[in-house]
């Protein structure tokens, strides 16, 4: 015969045997408890909320950000569409990015302290991921995107009728005191697949369509100096390397250009590309067709 469960004498005993007496009751208001905050939760005005954080986070910044919808990706974030990227005093975005979603740790969201935060995402038919860190007064963070499409993410930036084509993947690291660029570390990675260049001009003058099926760049940012490890370009018209410093400015056209390239055009390109090997320092045959680029990105001097 199984013996009767004993209860505990005192007061104790008299909570615990009053708990389980009630277990059915407490159990229902806990549930409805859960129920009412999941609801309040939902209901907040997130739009408003999102809006007010977003204003906050780039009060001083240079750009503005806007999006079409918010929504709650719970527990601990928020989803945005259509997040544009527009500088201060123009119209038109930089950038539209189809779909972000931001999360916080749940304790930081609770408690208000955003100190580290995680973004995935769409956009230009690739995906990207994230993150941010604030540690002290020490920022890092990282951003890893995949197969983007060059034309709609470049078409803002490039005039019509020019056209940029391919499929990046780009990933960068930095990390620094989070106030000034000058204070940035990092290394940043680009591989582009399929570029094509159509009717695109620079600076007035018309670039000849040319294709690469691949171009590789690395760089690494050590304050205001980035560090241009490599820059590979190969297409049946066109050989292109380059290394070297630049010195970054502001604004960015005023940054100094110590770089080192080579420039190869085989005989048989068409006569486009033929122009531009006589615009290029005179070399003596036989020599290799290496160059120097100093002056700044807005005015560049080859020799």
């Amino acid at each position: 015969m199984k013996p009767a469960a004993t209860v505990p004498r005192g007061r104790l005993g008299r909570i615990a045997a009053a708990l389980r007496a009630r277990a059915e009751l407490i159990g229902y208001v806990l549930f409805t408890l859960a129920v009412f905050l999941l609801a309040l939760v939902w209901s907040l005005p997130h739009d408003l909320i999102a809006a007010r954080a977003i204003e906050v986070a780039t009060a001083g910044s240079p750009v503005r950000i806007g999006f079409r919808t918010v929504a709650l990706a719970f527990p601990n974030g928020y989803r945005f569409t259509d997040l544009r990227l527009t500088p201060l005093g123009a119209s038109q975005p930089v950038a539209t990015l189809s779909e972000v979603t931001l999360r916080v740790p749940l304790a930081g969201l609770l408690t208000g302290s955003f100190r580290q935060a995680v973004v995935d995402g769409r956009a230009y038919g690739g995906t990207f991921r994230g993150w941010a860190r604030l540690d002290g007064d020490r920022a890092a963070g990282a951003l890893d995107a995949k197969g983007i499409r060059l034309e709609p993410a470049l078409a803002p930036l490039v005039p019509p009728p020019g056209r940029v084509q391919g499929t990046a993947d780009l990933a960068f690291d930095l990390r620094g005191d989070g106030r000034t660029t000058q204070s940035a570390e990092g290394n940043v990675t680009l591989a582009v697949r399929n570029l094509v260049l159509e009717q695109v001009s620079v600076r007035g003058f018309r670039v000849p369509d040319v294709a690469f099926p691949t171009v590789d760049a690395s760089a690494q940012v050590f304050g205001a100096r980035l560090q241009v490890k490599e820059v590979r370009a190969a297409g049946d018209d066109l050989r292109f390397d380059a290394s070297g410093d630049v010195l970054l400015r502001e604004p960015l056209p005023q940054s100094v250009l110590n770089l080192r390239m080579s420039v190869e055009i085989p005989p048989g390109a068409p006569p486009a590309f033929k122009l531009i090997n006589g615009l290029l320092p005179k070399r003596n045959p036989g020599e290799a067709p290496s160059y120097t680029v100093k002056g700044t990105i807005g005015a560049p001097v080859v020799r």
